[in-house]
């Protein structure tokens, strides 16, 4: 943890898809509902411009759902300073449009989002190790900003090994796990599987807390993922650990 008084979370996944954005959204609006002092933080988002249509509005990005779930008005361009056209691994898609990334300008833009803040929430791309170059990935950059860690299990088969790798993963580059929160992908009847990989991964990783994330309707509604986060236990996570 950093002698500073800014709780860091870094938000990763065990695979895309599988609510990491909205549970860093509901971690940004239970600090925000709580009057935390907050920044949120996409580091790098891929696929920015397949989001917009040409014959309507604009779809709104990840970075702009963080921010407006965090109701901060930190401009976009440090939320966000990096933004790739095609969706894919930010190496790749960086190789392919030719552009070499700035990571010197992540660097600024997580020190400034961070001074004077209680919380800062950081979503990664995909999972842990999603390659930014060839020599660095996410957990290089959870690590090299002190990140904690909220590890975003989508509750499915095939989740329990998923989330092994990346809790073995991230201990292996020193970060602390600070909790593994398994998320309902839908708001259909549990299978078998869904219906007892929570006990399981209590039972495999008992020194890591494990939450549990509802199915929410209203994803992009502030009040409701704040009461949705409330309720499955993340306001401990946006105080400095013991």
């Amino acid at each position: 943890m950093s002698t500073d008084r800014t709780v860091r979370l870094g938000v990763t996944g065990t695979d895309t898809e599988i609510g990491k954005t909205v549970v860093s959204c509901a971690l940004a609006s239970l600090a925000r509902a709580r009057g935390l002092s907050r920044a949120v933080m996409k580091p790098m988002e891929t696929g920015v411009m397949e989001r917009t249509r040409v014959d309507g509005p604009s779809m709104r990005s990840d970075a702009d759902r963080l921010r407006d779930a965090a109701g901060v008005s930190d401009p976009l361009e440090l939320i966000r300073p990096i933004a790739l056209v095609e969706p894919l691994a930010p190496m790749v898609a960086a190789r392919r449009a030719g552009r070499t990334l700035d990571l010197a300008a992540l660097d600024r833009a997580f020190e400034k989002l961070r001074a004077d803040r209680d919380v800062i929430i950081v979503e990664g791309a995909g999972g842990f190790l999603v390659p930014i170059t060839p020599t660095m990935h996410y957990g290089h950059l959870f690590s090299q900003w002190r990140c904690e860690l909220i590890i975003v299990a989508g509750n499915r088969l095939g989740v329990l090994n998923h989330t092994l790798l990346t809790v073995q993963a991230a201990e292996s580059l020193g970060l602390r796990v600070r909790a593994i929160v398994l998320t309902s992908l839908t708001g259909r009847d549990a299978t078998v599987a869904e219906a007892t990989n929570f006990d399981a991964l209590v039972t495999l990783v008992p020194h890591i807390r494990c939450l549990r994330f509802p199915w929410v309707d209203r994803w992009e509604d502030p009040d409701a993922l704040a009461a949705a986060a409330e309720g499955a236990g993340f306001a401990e996570l946006l105080v400095p650990s013991v």
